[in-house]
């Protein structure tokens, strides 16, 4: 068990591929137990004056700060010097709270942080961040919802849902909040589906394990509908004439004309852009990419998590074109390259952010506008599809869930195809399609200088 000074910079940085626990060097007894999921919980262990070790549960990073559990374990050393048996005393506890849950009508506040702690491995809209703050959905349920949030959730009527979507606000107070709005009630729809054991949850077992009588969320109005605003669906990729003015500006070191505040050598924001567009692969899955990740001896990328629609996360093994590898090879970081770090860090060697900051000044420079890190994505899949490269093999590239029913086969056929590709003299299908991305990608920056 490594033993550390605790702060926040360190657990919010921390990401872990098997659950791996911390000891705080400050405070005796507390640990800081770290997964996989990216969840983060404080817990107590430490020796009584009898010599057993005991040991509780404190809570949830982001649901107690550290100085917050740091008080906690005080108390817990406290009581262990004084001949209290911490273990069985929460073990108790923990009994008294989840009688309580069965026996009480939560309020929806203990609904949303009960089924997030259920869904948070399962469903990446209910995992917590990395950096401690609540899922996704959690957020935006609390943010719609606000007003019935210490309200017991079978007291919570289809009127009372529809006043707060209806007078909802973003923070910002500018733009319409129909989008945000929709959003949370097919969170908050899902969730009360769940513990009332309705349509997918229907069966035993699958819902909450004590039944709750809620409204039906479907009966109210989602704004969504009639705002022409909102598609539900995002068409916009770069063209030839926007490529040819921001590929040059995707490059490492960063142009100093993007006037960034961090030094343009450290700076691989603009270069990991040009990677998005060489592999049409997500932003987080490159901001998460270790060198570990990249199978250099046969040029693939091994994503362990990837985003799907529905299901649980999967993973793929994408094969680089040799652009991509060449862009790997000339990163600042390669030939320092240990299997754990990032293969875009950025200055302190943690995740790349700012993103907004230079994309603004992408646009710019580049005289651009209306296009952001995801549209690199779409504009590789386009272009793919521009080449001739099939629908199947782009669906592959960007890990949707494309089954060979789509070819007019049976889906039986699907759990005959292995990942990996076996044949050397025979070149990857998708490598083939990238290496085309990458020709027509130089040919437009080629033909702007």
């Amino acid at each position: 068990m490594a033993r550390v000074e605790l702060t926040d910079k360190f657990i919010k940085g921390r990401k872990v591929e098997t659950r791996t626990d911390f000891t705080d060097a400050k405070s005796a007894g507390l640990i800081l137990n770290v997964y996989p999921s990216g969840q983060k919980t404080f817990s107590f262990r430490l020796r009584g004056p009898d010599g057993n070790r005991q040991r509780a549960n404190i809570g949830h990073y982001g649901n107690i700060s550290l100085s917050e559990a740091r008080v906690s374990a005080a108390d817990l050393r406290k009581r262990l010097k004084a001949g209290e048996n911490i273990t069985a005393a929460a073990q108790k506890a923990a009994e008294a709270k989840a009688a309580a849950l069965l026996a009480e009508i939560p309020t929806l506040q203990l609904l949303v942080e009960e089924y997030e702690e259920i869904m948070a491995p399962k469903r990446k809209t209910w995992k917590p961040t990395v950096n401690g703050k609540a899922s996704e959905a959690r957020r935006r349920i609390e943010r719609v919802f606000q007003s019935h949030l210490l309200s017991p959730v079978t007291e919570i009527g289809l009127e009372d849902l529809a006043h707060s979507m209806n007078t909802y606000v973003p923070r910002s107070g500018k733009g319409t909040a129909n989008g945000q709005v929709s959003r949370a009630r097919s969170y908050l729809m899902t969730m009360f589906d769940w513990a009332a054991h309705r349509n997918k949850f229907h069966k035993i077992g699958l819902g909450r394990r004590r039944k709750l009588d809620l409204v039906d969320v479907r009966q109210t109005y989602d704004p969504s509908i009639d705002d022409h605003s909102i598609t539900g669906e995002r068409d916009r990729a770069l063209d030839h004439l926007e490529l040819a003015r921001v590929l040059p500006l995707l490059v490492w070191p960063a142009p100093e004309c993007l006037g960034l505040k961090t030094l343009p050598i450290y700076d691989l924001r603009a270069v990991s852009l040009k990677f998005l567009l060489l592999t049409a692969a997500r932003l987080s899955e490159m901001v998460d990419m270790k060198w570990k990740d990249y199978r250099e001896q046969v040029g693939i990328w091994h994503k362990p998590y990837v985003k799907t629609i529905s299901g649980p996360p999967k993973q793929q093994s994408l094969p680089l074109s040799d652009a991509a590898i060449a862009l790997l090879q000339g990163l600042p970081n390669y030939d320092t390259r240990k299997p754990d770090d990032l293969v875009f860090p950025n200055s302190e060697g943690g995740g790349l952010d700012n993103w907004q900051r230079i994309n603004s000044a992408i646009h710019r420079e580049s005289q651009t506008s209306d296009w952001h890190r995801h549209d690199l994505r779409r504009t590789g899949a386009t272009i793919m599809k521009l080449l001739g490269v099939s629908p199947r093999v782009i669906d592959e590239i960007l890990a949707h869930n494309a089954s060979s029913k789509d070819d007019g086969n049976s889906q039986a056929l699907e759990n005959y195809f292995a990942s990996t590709h076996l044949l050397k003299h025979v070149e990857h299908p998708q490598k083939v399609a990238l290496d085309k991305l990458a020709d027509a990608l130089a040919y437009i920056e080629s033909d702007s200088q």
